[in-house]
């Protein structure tokens, strides 16, 4: 399943929140890697105000889509609603004893949305290696470490919120 499939599966105002969530991470990465590069050993007032924008943007993306993926509902697959009716669980109902708390592992998403996980952690990955980096340095964290933290964070947090946001909406594949 390609993104083309999942994206009219989103509700409008959930599109248009991954959209703000997917530009204001570009321009934060963007502002964050210009600061990581362009900066010396200190932070001019430009500078400064470059890692602000950043942070900025960061606190925009996540708030973004964060309600996205609040606003959309999930997915009811033809197969979850007739095991359910099986286990003689009506609308409303109570599960059968012993039943409460059974989760359906049966089903895998597909490889295009289990790509923004692995990326997610990826992201993460860099992220904690650049703060590991930065609590080494005997003069502390550097601006570098810092912006390129801020950097793979921002990363981690759009592949992570797109992962949940697709993972309500993508059909899930049983390999039964």
């Amino acid at each position: 399943m390609t993104m083309s499939e999942v994206w009219p599966l989103l509700r409008p105002l959930c599109r248009k929140l991954a959209l703000l969530g997917w530009a204001s991470s570009a321009a934060g990465m963007a502002a964050g890697l210009a600061v990581a590069i362009a900066s010396g050993t200190r932070l001019s007032p430009m500078m400064s105000n470059l890692q602000l924008v950043a942070g900025l943007c960061m606190a925009v993306s996540v708030g973004s889509f964060v309600t996205a993926a609040a606003l959309q509902p999930r997915a009811r697959s033809q197969a979850r609603s007739q095991a359910r009716s099986q286990a003689g669980v009506e609308r409303g109902g109570i599960a059968p004893r012993g039943r409460e708390l059974q989760l359906d592992y049966a089903g895998e998403f597909p490889a295009t949305v289990q790509a923004f996980l692995l990326g997610s952690l990826a992201f993460l990955a860099g992220a904690v290696a650049f703060a590991c980096a930065g609590l080494v340095l005997q003069s502390g964290p550097s601006v570098q470490s810092v912006a390129f933290c801020q950097v793979f964070l921002l990363g981690a947090a759009a592949s992570g919120f797109t992962f949940m946001l697709f993972s309500k909406v993508a059909p899930r594949h049983a390999d039964r």
